[in-house]
């Protein structure tokens, strides 16, 4: 591409530059976002600014996105790895990157872990061109490297035609973000005067001004008047830019304005001999004088990579100016291409702009494209299926097994709409009962996951009345039916059919049928809160499906307060993923947060919170989205702190579509919650009474879940409700009944029905049974409970023991509210702590500011470890730790892991390595 002057951009230039010095001299990294229209000198800024770079050892890579390829994964950030005269990654990293462009989370690993190493030689700058249009994976790639290599010297130089600074998404640490303004007269004069040699005459400075400032247009006009001059002509230039390469494309020869058109309709760098050979008039022996013709005109040119447009608004501006047929055909004679080279991702953006409907090869590109995709970029993928299917017509041979296909790729994608769109679509057109109940199963499971069991049970029951079901068939759909069910029957009834649809399963012999039903049976027993049986299902649902069930099997386990157990899990597939070079799946993410929260790492939990979200949020898939946002309120009203406990509500209002079998029970115990916390128990009692009046009969787990027993209770009692007291404390022996032998449900109800009949003995067992758990808040509130019974009593001293206990359990998993409670009720009881002194609120900055997990982060990463190295000597995510990593950047102002380091080296980390 051919870049314009740099007139009048030297202050954007220097503050470009300031940020790659830095990485230079102090290690630090950092963002530069470029923003402004087309043409404005984007693209010259960032090649300035790597040329620069690249003379003070700072190694520059650059990349750019492209309107029509946005469906290649990664494919700007994957390609700037290897390019420049000194690529950031070998050939052999190189190969084993592009291996992962279907698996993001392991394509950002890899990718991290090469930059870790680059940049540990000498410093980094990644420019990447045109984000505006980068791909759902590159999007996802840039913001997650962000947090991964913070502090390393690495910058990133990215830019856009938008005027934010939306690719970054929430990380926006150390962004300079500038803006280029139209140049001003006096610049678009010196650039005249460097193009013609000569001061611009009053009628080229006229022309000038109608570019408005745009060094692209400006440049064109000063072309367009040379040649114009060179001809002998006068008056010849277009006022309009577009009016201008219209008019040259039109004075070109056939051959030449075959090729230009060729060139731009394809939106990226074509190899010569390639482009020649796609041109649709044969050249023949006028190659080379097309080829002249065309670079002649000036509006492509030949870089590193081959035949490009010299500008996208060149390119932009061929394209609108030829017929939309010329522009389909040709996009169709590229997908033809590319297909028949055995690349299907690049066929398929042309595939897309060519597709009329009834075009068969159009579709079956799109649907191969769509399922290559739907692991790495399931929206893109769900886009391509979608449109596949429309694509074609229900007369057509390949529209049922293409249809198919897009039902498979839209639930997969978790695009549960469209799925059922399409479903739609196809039922009507069929009589053939197996073949109704097969799609039928289909939509089902895109449904479910979709958390809309009501619509799933409306469409699979009339399937079931149908005749003529294979076996395998008929067990699918009731098998899906049973599933749906444990959302909307309770208690036996729900069980009772989950199990009778695994016995049909299993006569069946269906795998799928086997596995749908293994789910149903493991829902029915969780709901109950049978976990023992939930686990044995899961265990089971894993042995025949694959480790991707493994964090069912982990939630049941820590139910059963096995956290050990569980831990060891989580280690397991983490180790695995070691092993085999791949990345965390998002359930396991999940799995690893409750672990956290349940065992009071707060800091962790919320950490881990956020990136169930940013996952699900760049990857497409929401299906955590629910848990990580009830943490995210939990730990805030542990904490006291309402306001975000209100604003994470809000989210999940807004993020949540799942029926409200699926997410009110859950929300609902967190909404009364609040309710509590700001005094109000009417409100609580009125959100909560529901929730404990149904829980015996529940199609959801939360309700018997130990943890939130109590704070029902206390609103109970709060509020002089008499009956929603005594209902907890059943709910809570009905739950114990049934996980015999585990101390948090035993305690509890032992504590409850205590409480409710002031029995000091009783409350001494479920004191005495929680001091098992492994559940930190459990443990405090069994001695809080009886401490204060005992205090009440009078015998101050072994009440104030116990209530010392429960103040250090409260403490070390940040539940402020109920620490401070306790420490008001030892004060009032005469009695001082020194520790208490260390419990004022922590500062905004500096090591004071940090939290415990923080610390232990910032002690690794300052003593050289990597964010993977980091993150097993704790035994988190490398994305816990990215996320510490960023809080603690920023509450100690500094840039680099180089003065963080030598923060620790002048003794400033003290107070924390004497924690």
């Amino acid at each position: 591409m051919r870049h314009q002057p740099l007139r009048g951009r030297s202050e954007p230039m220097e503050r470009a530059l300031s940020v790659v010095r830095a990485a230079r001299r102090h290690g630090s990294g950092g963002v530069v976002l470029v923003s402004g229209t087309a043409g404005i000198g984007k693209s010259a800024l960032l090649a300035e600014v790597c040329t620069q770079a690249a003379r003070i050892q700072v190694r520059p890579a650059r990349g750019a996105c492209d309107p029509v390829e946005q469906v290649s994964p990664g494919a700007p950030v994957i390609t700037a790895l290897r390019a420049g005269a000194e690529p950031l990654v070998t050939a052999e990293q190189y190969a084993e990157i592009v291996d992962a462009v279907h698996q993001p989370l392991l394509l950002v690993e890899r990718i991290a872990a090469a930059l870790e190493c680059a940049s540990g030689q000498s410093p980094v700058l990644l420019a990447i061109d045109d984000v505006q249009w980068a791909d759902q994976v590159s999007t996802f790639v840039i913001r997650t490297l962000l947090t991964r290599l913070l502090g390393l010297p690495v910058v990133w130089l990215l830019a856009t035609r938008k005027d934010d600074a939306g690719v970054l998404g929430s990380v926006h640490t150390s962004l300079e973000h500038i803006r280029l303004a139209p140049l001003r007269s006096s610049d678009l004069a010196a650039i005249a005067q460097d193009r013609l040699g000569h001061e611009p005459d009053e009628r080229t400075r006229g022309f000038l001004d109608a570019s408005a400032g745009n060094p692209l247009l400006a440049v064109d006009v000063l072309d367009n008047l040379a040649r114009a001059a060179a001809r002998g002509e006068r008056d010849t230039v277009p006022e309009e830019f577009g009016a201008a390469i219209a008019g040259r494309l039109a004075d070109l020869p056939d051959a030449a304005r075959g090729l230009v058109e060729t060139v731009a309709v394809c939106g990226r760098a074509v190899p010569v001999q390639e482009a020649l050979r796609l041109v649709a008039d044969p050249i023949g022996s006028g190659r080379d004088g097309a080829l002249a013709a065309a670079l002649e005109s000036g509006l492509v040119q030949i870089d590193d990579q081959g035949l490009t447009t010299r500008h996208d608004l060149v390119r932009e501006a061929v394209c609108a100016a030829l017929p939309d047929r010329t522009v389909r055909t040709l996009h169709s004679r590229f997908a033809r291409h590319h297909l028949d080279a055995g690349r299907p991702l690049l066929a398929a953006p042309h595939a897309r702009a060519a597709a009329t409907r009834g075009d068969v090869a159009s579709a079956l590109i799109l649907i191969t494209a769509a399922e290559e995709l739907a692991t790495a970029s399931p929206r893109d993928a769900g886009d391509l299926a979608a449109l596949a299917f429309r694509t074609l017509r229900p007369e057509q041979t390949e529209w049922l097994d293409v249809g198919r296909r897009s039902l498979s790729v839209l639930r997969r994608t978790e695009r549960a709409t469209e799925a059922i769109t399409v479903a739609d679509a196809m039922l009507v057109h069929l009589d053939d009962a197996d073949l109704v109940g097969a799609i039928g199963t289909e939509a089902a499971r895109a449904l479910w996951l979709g958390g809309k069991p009501g619509e799933l049970l409306a469409r699979i029951t009339p399937m079931l009345e149908a005749d003529a079901l294979t076996p395998a068939v008929g067990a699918r759909l009731t098998a899906a039916r049973a599933l749906a069910n444990t959302r909307r029957t309770a208690g036996e009834s729900g069980a009772h059919e989950a199990a009778g649809a695994l016995d049909l399963a299993r006569a069946s012999g269906d795998q799928d049928a086997q596995a749908l039903a293994l789910q149903a049976v493991g829902e029915a027993a969780r709901n109950e809160g049978r976990h023992q049986d939930a686990l044995r299902s899961f265990r089971e649902l894993r042995a025949l499906a694959g480790p991707c069930q493994l964090a069912e099997e982990i939630t049941s386990l820590q139910f059963l307060d096995r956290y050990d157990h569980a831990q060891l899990l989580l280690d397991e597939a983490r180790s695995d993923c070691d092993d085999t070079s791949g990345a965390i799946p998002p359930a396991l993410h999940c799995a690893q947060m409750w672990q956290d929260f349940n065992l009071g790492h707060s800091d962790d939990a919320e950490a881990g919170a956020r990136t169930v979200l940013e996952l699900g949020r760049h990857l497409g898939n929401g299906v955590h989205a629910l848990d990580a946002l009830i943490v995210l309120i939990a730990v805030a009203l542990l904490r006291g702190d309402t306001q975000a406990a209100s604003e994470h509500l809000a989210q999940a209002d807004r993020l949540i579509e799942a029926d409200e079998s699926v997410c009110k029970p859950g929300l609902a115990v967190m909404r009364g919650w609040l309710a509590a916390s700001r005094g109000d128990l009417a409100t609580a009692l009125q959100v909560l009474g529901p929730v404990a009046f149904e829980a015996a009969g529940s199609c959801n787990y939360w309700p018997l879940w130990p943890c939130w027993m109590g704070i029902f209770f206390g609103v109970g009692s709060a509020g002089a409700d008499e009956d929603f007291t005594s209902t907890v404390v059943h709910i809570a022996e009905l739950a114990a009944s049934r996980n015999p032998g585990v101390a948090s449900f035993e305690g509890v109800a032992r504590n409850l029905r205590g409480r409710e009949k002031g029995d000091l003995t009783m409350l001494a067992e479920g004191a005495q049974i929680l001091d098992r758990s492994p559940r930190p808040i459990l443990r405090a509130y069994g001695a809080d409970c009886y401490g204060r019974a005992l205090l009440a009593e009078g015998r101050r001293d072994q009440a104030l023991e116990l209530l010392d206990r429960a103040w250090d359990d409260y403490h070390r998993m940040d539940a402020r509210v109920y620490r401070d409670d306790v420490q008001h009720t030892m004060r009032q009881a005469g009695t001082r702590r020194a520790k208490w002194a260390r419990t004022s609120p922590r500062p905004d900055n500096g090591w004071a500011a940090l939290t415990d997990a923080e610390r232990r982060v910032a002690l690794l990463i300052a003593a050289g470890h990597s964010n993977r190295s980091a993150a097993g000597e704790l035994g988190v995510s490398i994305n816990t730790v990215g996320t510490h990593l960023r809080m603690v950047f920023g509450k100690l102002g500094v840039q680099s892991r180089v003065q963080l380091a030598n923060a620790v080296n002048r003794g400033e980390a003290g107070a924390v390595s004497g924690r």
